[in-house]
């Protein structure tokens, strides 16, 4: 005998909308992740302008670490850098190894985030008052995302090095 499950309408739009944007995250970590891997080693700490490649992929994965929290307090930002306490230069930003570490560990919380929330949730404030909703504050940050693989990109089409296909 099979069993029906009948989902009433805001549980389908949860679920409707979270695998929509669990999609759209899952394709800028794709990208994020050939991002990464087609930057040759001497470009990883390269900086100009007070840009460098490293630094932007440690703050894509950051700034996702802080959006999927329930409010801005407690963050531990730049957990990843050494040396501690100081001005930080480019070349004490995580290798790729540890920001590849770092993309795994942001895919599984993120991904957990999105499965637990609810349709109702979805609507809902948190303790990032400057969003309307926890809708709002997770578009924001797939903006951010790509607004930030856009960076990379263009530098890895700069350095003439294999680019990141779109997903």
């Amino acid at each position: 005998m099979q069993r029906c499950f009948i989902l009433d309408l805001p549980q389908k739009q949860a679920i409707w909308l979270n695998s929509g944007l669990l999609a759209q995250f899952t394709s800028t970590w794709k990208m994020l992740r050939k991002a990464i891997e087609n930057v040759p080693d001497k470009y990883w700490y390269r900086t100009e302008n007070d840009w460098s490649y490293s630094k932007t992929v440690y703050h894509i994965l950051e700034t996702q670490e802080f959006y999927i929290r329930n409010s801005p307090e407690g963050m531990v930002w730049n957990k990843l850098l050494e040396p501690k306490g100081r001005e930080n230069k480019a070349k004490d930003y995580p290798t790729k190894e540890q920001l590849e570490n770092y993309l795994k560990e942001m895919e599984e919380k993120v991904s957990t985030y999105l499965k637990t929330l609810s349709f109702e949730q979805l609507l809902e404030k948190d303790g990032f008052k400057w969003f309307s909703s926890i809708f709002e504050k997770l578009l924001y940050l797939l903006r951010h995302t790509a607004h930030h693989l856009g960076e990379l990109g263009r530098m890895l089409r700069e350095w003439d090095c294999k680019r990141m296909k779109w997903q």
